[in-house]
């Protein structure tokens, strides 16, 4: 799903957007968050870090967010 929401933004971006930087970042963080929602369901630490509705989340709020950031910048960063 992810991945073709990604792909039909680059293409609005390619046809519409005069091929813009942000655009383009955009698209590629937006595959990436399909991409790592799907690793991190099978991700034994992941649960662990962000917790669920029978874990308590063994990171606080603000280090959950620099978590997930974390995981989206090193994917984008490839």
């Amino acid at each position: 799903m992810m991945a073709g929401l990604a792909a039909r933004l680059h293409a609005k971006n390619r046809i519409w957007l005069d091929e813009s930087g942000y655009a383009w970042l955009l698209a590629r963080l937006i595959a990436a968050l399909g991409e790592d929602f799907r690793e991190a369901l099978s991700d034994p630490e992941v649960a662990k870090n962000f917790g669920d509705a029978h874990q308590t989340a063994r990171l606080d709020d603000a280090a959950q967010l620099d978590a997930l950031l974390a995981r989206l910048r090193t994917r984008l960063a490839r």
